[in-house]
């Protein structure tokens, strides 16, 4: 058993009333995988997207899948195991709450819509690794709390460089609360959750070349091996977002004996002051001095 299994089953003994479920994003299955999932779990997976709105985004949306009514310890342990292995990447948050399935989802799926500071609404993946430490952190602003109100525990995956990690997020242990009002976002959280698309988009377009050189394979180490380098890109004074960008790209293509190379110290002492951009400035080098 995992550490991070330990910790569930743990919260599951102190809360016998209680169930683990789980959020999984189906638009990060390829369709194959997203149909050996939704064949598994049949009646035990509801989608949060539910209002006739979202039908269009329903089959690539966020879905919440339970043990069903085997609700012992054992039969939630088997259901995490069977989930974590077919799900993957596309796992988003482990919940454990005395809600039944079918009423935290009709909960859940009013959180969904939010208001920005200009008054438009929006959809709010509220789920994410991205989005939900930020609204956790902001449970003063209108309907954030009543979200988390059900809620008795809630991991989300955490980026790390190295491994997959899951931090736990206290929720109000409220069963009986059910519905969400309008989440309405000020400025400052607006921003927040803008976040950092840089390290997403790098995590994403240099998904392979990452997963061969991590011992652990997932989107959290992925994101976090990006945002390690990213920061690496900065400390040695590179500021521009395009720089930083292929710094990334160039060290994860080429790996790390680049680093000791006199035309890649010479790259980044150019374009650490503002001179061409890395990747022009690395391959003038490199067809000057091809050896």
């Amino acid at each position: 058993m995992t550490p991070f299994a330990t910790e569930l089953v743990e919260q599951l003994r102190q809360a016998p009333d209680h169930r683990l479920m789980a959020i999984v994003e189906l638009a990060r299955l390829q369709d194959s995988e997203r149909q050996q999932l939704q064949d598994r779990f049949t009646d035990d997976a509801l989608p949060i997207l539910y209002h006739e709105q979202f039908t269009h985004l329903r089959h690539i949306g966020p879905w919440l899948f339970s043990p069903g009514q085997q609700t012992d310890l054992q039969s939630q342990y088997d259901f995490h195991c069977t989930l974590t292995e077919m799900a993957g990447d596309a796992l988003c948050g482990w919940l454990v709450s005395a809600q039944t399935p079918s009423r935290l989802v009709h909960h859940l799926g009013q959180g969904v819509t939010a208001c920005g500071p200009d008054g438009d609404t929006f959809l709010l993946r509220f789920y994410t690794e991205q989005a939900f430490p930020i609204l956790h952190a902001r449970h003063d602003l209108p309907g954030i709390a009543h979200l988390l109100a059900p809620i008795r525990s809630w991991w989300i995956m955490e980026p790390h460089s190295e491994h997959k990690a899951w931090r736990h997020f206290a929720g109000y242990d409220l069963p009986q609360f059910c519905g969400v009002p309008l989440i309405q976002l000020d400025q400052t959280c607006w921003d927040a959750l803008d976040g950092d698309p840089m390290s997403y988009h790098l995590a994403d377009q240099l998904q392979e070349l990452l997963g061969a050189s991590l011992s652990e394979n997932c989107h959290g180490a992925r994101i976090g091996h990006v945002r390690k380098m990213v920061t690496e890109a900065r400390e040695k004074g590179l500021t521009r977002p395009g720089d930083q960008s292929e710094y990334v790209t160039l060290l994860t293509q080429r790996g790390p004996d680049l680093l000791a190379s006199l035309a890649w110290q010479e790259a980044l002492a150019e374009a650490r002051d503002h001179g061409r951009p890395l990747a022009i400035a690395l391959q003038a080098r490199l067809l000057s001095n091809p050896d």
